[in-house]
């Protein structure tokens, strides 16, 4: 689609409705609402993507170590904990404690699916990849340390007393551009199954668009879904992301893919032929249908609405399938220095 054709898919006089700007808050739950068994396997996830970041970290500060040597000891450390049989079973089992007591709160269920998604679903991608023998180019390895520090963010964001330090240095004002989004997307490679998926980013905005890190692991969260999504679904092993602006308040993100004919009847049926039940739950094939579900909650407390369902009704957020391509957009709020 062209930057004329994102900006067809809805309204683009959609009014910005906060007079203080979403902070990222508010979409978290306590470690006290899972099954102690549960706690337990979240953060050992957590530690294991800590250390992945902080080898990143370590090694790009030790100025006198070679730049092969950083992706060779990333590639052994970072690769070698992902593919480990004993991690896999740990996120095999994430959340089934919980589970076991009988179908979780809304909000429990919605912190869960992200935790067992989000970016670690790329980060198993590149391991399994690596342990079929398939070759890891030096990118991929350096975009792995990137996907960790994401979902270790992710994480923090959705379990509020996972990491209470670093949660409240998350908090702070840390302003990101558009192209801290396009760098760690476009053209990209992104496993899934067996597949390599490439993610092209084309962005028509390079403007601010996070004031705080909570509010970009909110972010985030909204973007992982839905490129996970395009990425399981895609018909020709591509998925395009795309950001235009709409008006002084609010950009539009677009994510699309080509969608084979059997799950574009599929994704009819399961809806009835109206895509915004993607959006209410209950309406996706496989997994727990609450993931687009959240996304729709978090877009409108960002763009300050009162309901997800208003959000979904009035444009904020959708989705549409033409000639069996599969376009989902939302909004997220311009910052602008003067809404401090």
């Amino acid at each position: 689609m062209t930057h004329e054709q994102h900006l067809a898919l809805a309204p683009i006089d959609l009014p910005y409705g906060r007079r203080e700007r979403f902070d990222g808050n508010g979409f978290s739950v306590a470690q006290s609402r899972f099954v102690q068994a549960d706690v337990e396997l979240i953060q050992k996830v957590y530690r294991m993507l800590r250390r992945a970041h902080g080898l990143w970290l370590h090694l790009r500060d030790a100025s006198t170590i070679g730049d092969s040597l950083h992706v060779d000891l990333l590639r052994k450390h970072i690769l070698r904990e992902l593919r480990d049989r004993r991690f896999l079973l740990t996120l095999r089992d994430l959340g089934s404690a919980t589970y076991a007591l009988g179908t979780p709160p809304h909000d429990v269920r919605g912190a869960l699916h992200d935790i067992r998604g989000g970016a670690l679903l790329a980060l198993i991608g590149f391991a399994a990849a690596e342990a079929r023998g398939e070759a890891i180019s030096d990118g991929e390895i350096r975009h792995a340390a990137l996907r960790a520090r994401d979902h270790a963010r992710i994480m923090r964001h959705a379990v509020i007393d996972l990491d209470p330090q670093l949660r409240e240095i998350d908090a702070e004002i840390k302003t990101h551009t558009m192209l801290d989004f396009v760098d760690k997307w476009n053209n990209t490679i992104y496993r899934a199954g067996e597949r390599q998926v490439v993610i092209s980013a084309d962005i028509g905005f390079d403007g601010f668009v996070a004031h705080h890190d909570l509010e970009t692991a909110a972010l985030d969260r909204v973007v992982y879904n839905h490129i996970n999504n395009a990425a399981h679904y895609t018909a020709d092993d591509r998925v395009s992301v795309s950001v235009v602006q709409v008006n002084e308040h609010l950009v539009r993100w677009v994510i699309e893919n080509s969608l084979y004919p059997d799950h574009n009847l599929q994704l009819r049926e399961a809806t009835s032929g109206d895509l915004a039940r993607l959006f209410r739950g209950g309406a996706t094939r496989g997994g727990h249908s609450i993931g687009l579900a959240m996304c729709a909650e978090i877009v409108a407390a960002a763009c300050g609405l009162s309901t997800s369902d208003e959000a979904v009704e009035r444009g904020y957020i959708g989705a549409t399938v033409r000639d069996h391509r599969y376009s989902a957009w939302f909004h997220w709020p311009v910052y602008e220095a003067e809404r401090r």
